[in-house]
């Protein structure tokens, strides 16, 4: 099943996720905690059509996973699709040649899955109506197949999801699509008519004058205990602040366990040219072989997922550098990280 994608127009609403931040200030020191409260939450998420009519609909995922799915399933392999939604990459897999394919999906979503593969005469999936910790493969799996990524990659549960499963299933040299990623937090700079300026600097009609309420104690108490940040708008962004360097790479292959992977970075990025810093876009890069890669960066074909910014309304000349310190927090929690430029 897909991970929760753009605040809007993908599966999570403003109330699921004012919930989960919610949620992330007060349990955020358990990750297991934390880990049940997404599982409980997805299943209602992605339980409608209307988040996979969307995921469905968008080709650069379907156009990865369809080339990563056929380039590395074959006649003879066992398929695990974890999370399987409406069941399409596990279409996918059988049409790739995969002798047997066992979908696991823990909401009731998987009746249309099955639905579907009826429809199409698929007869060689296994629909298995489980949380993926419940599963139990009957024979060695050759493949994991899984969409667990959301906006911010982690925040699917996607570590503690796979890592268990492949512990558990995954015979020896097996493969897991995708299985190698990369996370960028990277400044930007946004088109001029797209750039989302904070309140005091929006300039109105009819000579409408905003600047008074930079330091007013009104607009403080509204202000006061936001996260700094905004989402971005497809095609909204003019340029990188500088040449794009994942902040931490991963394969799921080796990965022992989640927290392997370390949360505190500094990065510097030098200005190719004088531009304003907007903020810091968070985007990933999904790799199922060398040749197949699925990017959510706002410079590339738009996809179904969103783009948190952290904000910094920074000017920069040409040649100058930003050093940027990334506290990445609990993992799967992004409300809980935190960006600051110097």
């Amino acid at each position: 099943m897909a991970a929760m994608g753009d605040s809007v127009q993908r599966a999570s609403s403003k109330a699921i996720r004012s919930t989960m931040e919610f949620v992330a200030t007060r349990i955020a020191s358990s990750d297991r905690l934390m880990s049940i409260a997404y599982d409980l939450i997805n299943g209602d998420t992605f339980a409608g059509l209307e988040a996979h009519e969307e995921m469905l609909s968008d080709t650069p995922r379907i156009e990865a996973y369809h080339r990563g799915i056929h380039r590395n399933v074959g006649p003879g392999d066992v398929v695990v699709d974890l999370g399987t939604g409406t069941g399409v990459l596990a279409l996918m897999a059988s049409k790739a040649g995969a002798e047997k394919v066992y979908a696991v999906e823990h909401s009731d979503v998987i009746e249309v899955a099955e639905e579907i593969a009826r429809l199409n005469g698929v007869t060689n999936i296994e629909f298995v109506r489980a949380n993926s910790r419940e599963f139990v493969a009957p024979e060695p799996v050759d493949v994991i197949l899984h969409e667990q990524m959301g906006d911010e990659l982690f925040n699917e549960n996607m570590l503690q999801n796979i890592l268990d499963l492949r512990d558990r299933v995954l015979r020896p040299g097996g493969r897991i699509l995708p299985g190698r990623f990369r996370l960028f937090v990277e400044p930007i700079t946004l088109h001029d008519d797209m750039r989302i300026r904070r309140f005091w600097n929006i300039d109105l009609p009819d000579d409408i004058d905003l600047s008074g309420m930079e330091r007013s104690p009104v607009a403080e108490r509204f202000d006061a205990g936001r996260n700094d940040l905004f989402w971005l708008r497809p095609r909204s962004v003019a340029a990188t602040v500088g040449a794009p360097q994942p902040v931490l790479e991963f394969d799921l292959a080796d990965l022992a366990t989640p927290f392997d992977l370390a949360t505190s970075y500094t990065v510097e990025r030098t200005a190719t040219s004088d531009a304003i810093a907007d903020g810091c876009a968070v985007w990933f890069e999904a790799q199922f072989d060398d040749e197949t890669v699925l990017s959510t960066s706002p410079l590339d074909p738009v996809t179904s997922w969103g783009n948190r910014v952290f904000r910094l309304d920074r000017a920069i000349a040409a040649g100058d550098s930003l050093h940027i310190d990334i506290d990445l927090g609990v993992l799967v929690e992004p409300s809980t990280w935190q960006v600051r430029a110097r």
